[in-house]
């Protein structure tokens, strides 16, 4: 397969993989937000709480479906794609939380929209992608008028 047409179904793949955390943020659904997370994730959440591993993810998820993001929505729309080789990929994406019960500490909405950029690193292994590294930052207001991405 020539290397532009294998990159745009990694794309694919990618977005596909994006699409489906949405869908399972927006079911409560924390074992399919993991499910394609490593067994070693390296997870850096909101208020910059770090750990390593999938079940540490998935419990954090399955905390915050059951409080504070509970019945709350997901929309992410991927900004960039950076290819570091044909199997490993940084993915850039703006994301939207709405319906949200509160906010963590610090954290604020904006247009009662909890507005973050987030940043996995993913990787193909077995015809799959899957996330090494998931890092969320909130956007805090003044931030909100670059929100124009880059072109990829």
């Amino acid at each position: 397969m020539p290397a532009a047409e294998a990159e745009l179904e990694s794309r694919a793949a990618i977005t596909a993989l994006i699409g489906q955390e949405d869908a399972a943020w927006n079911s409560g659904d924390a074992a399919a937000f993991a499910a394609r997370a490593l067994p070693q994730i390296v997870f850096t959440n909101i208020v910059g709480m770090f750990s390593v591993g999938r079940e540490t993810f998935e419990a954090q998820h399955a905390r915050i479906f059951a409080t504070i993001y509970k019945g709350s929505t997901l929309k992410q729309a991927v900004v960039h794609v950076t290819f570091v080789g044909p199997d490993v990929a940084i993915v850039d994406t703006l994301a939207e939380v709405a319906g949200f019960h509160s906010l963590p500490p610090g954290v604020q909405a904006v247009d009662g929209r909890l507005r973050t950029r987030i940043e996995q690193v993913v990787v193909r292994t077995d015809a799959a992608w899957w996330i090494a590294s998931f890092h969320n930052v909130a956007i805090n207001a003044p931030a909100i008028e670059n929100l124009t991405p880059p072109r990829q």
